[in-house]
């Protein structure tokens, strides 16, 4: 059976955004902006936008909120920079563009769970090629058979009573992150909660990581790691989730702010992984040092991943 991986599937479509008319516009108006600003102040936004985790094409808006908020507090010498940001028209429309955007992609993912994605010749997906692969994308999401399972579980989901309704409210938009584990062994008092909150988890992680996947795979900036290169590779399972630390040469790590590595074997990508630790040695002995990677994998193979969970 052929691999059925649905992020892999996000990947090609960030692909086809970068090369459509759009896409390109987008690119290049994010990378002319620093011609636009002093280095402080791009600097500052290119940061702020860096802390913006799976905050997708919505980065850039909530980067400039970040900037606003903190000066309207503080002020001072960052004041100036966010002077220039706020006079910058082609910051405000590269805001403006990536909402959109942004919004575009989330409205149709939410259509997945209910019916085919619609083609808006207007927008987004003013393409065959780009509708296409938009429909790729949903048909490796079906065919994990998450859709099922959220429709069994609907009455819980939909209800999201009592801890369950606390753990959503409260939960990281990371997923998976160690606060997320935590609150849900907080919020599972009686044990009858902790199944639908890590699959509510889940599917929060997956809806939120197929968009961020998109974005970083158009602006480049998911890390990629050629198997055959790298120093050392490990990998293990943990409750059923395959877990990977790695170490390879060089910083190149801590300059790719994204959440996700690509890996490749043979200069053909094969799996992409979340990544939740970076950790340098020796950073000043540049293309010499060693830095190590950690994180989790995406099934390979993703097909009925959510079988096990459904009953008969």
């Amino acid at each position: 059976m052929i691999d059925i991986n649905t992020l892999l599937a996000a990947y090609h479509f960030g692909n086809k955004i970068s090369k459509s008319p759009f896409g390109r516009t987008l690119f290049l108006r994010f990378n002319d902006i620093k011609s636009k600003l002093s280095p402080e102040a791009w600097s500052l936004y290119h940061d702020a936008i860096k802390t913006c985790s799976f905050q997708h094409y919505y980065s850039f808006g909530l980067a400039y909120k970040k900037i606003e908020a903190v000066c309207s507090k503080k002020g001072g010498y960052l004041q100036k920079s966010f002077t220039e940001l706020q006079d910058c028209s082609e910051v405000h429309l590269l805001i403006e563009e990536g909402d959109q955007l942004g919004r575009d992609l989330e409205n149709s993912l939410f259509q997945m769970f209910a019916r085919l994605p619609s083609k808006n010749i207007s927008g987004t997906f003013n393409s065959f090629d780009l509708y296409r692969a938009w429909m790729n994308v949903f048909y490796h999401l079906q065919s994990t058979k998450l859709l099922s399972y959220l429709h069994q579980h609907k009455s819980n989901i939909e209800n999201k009573q009592g801890n369950v309704q606390k753990f959503m409210g409260s939960k990281e938009v990371y997923p998976f992150s160690r606060q997320n584990r935590i609150l849900i062994r907080k919020l599972d008092i009686k044990g009858t909660h902790k199944d639908i909150m890590y699959s509510l988890e889940f599917f929060d992680g997956l809806r939120n990581s197929i968009l961020q996947v998109i974005f970083e795979t158009h602006f480049n900036r998911s890390f990629t790691l050629n198997k055959n290169e790298i120093v050392e590779y490990k990998e293990k399972e943990r409750n059923k989730v395959r877990v990977f630390s790695t170490k390879v040469f060089g910083t190149d790590v801590f300059k790719y702010k994204g959440n996700f590595v690509l890996l490749y074997e043979n200069n053909k990508l094969q799996e992409i992984g979340l990544i939740k630790r970076r950790v340098g040695r020796n950073l000043e002995m540049g293309d010499k040092s060693i830095s190590t990677i950690e994180g989790l994998l995406y099934p390979k193979n993703d097909y009925n991943l959510f079988v096990p969970e459904l009953t008969n």
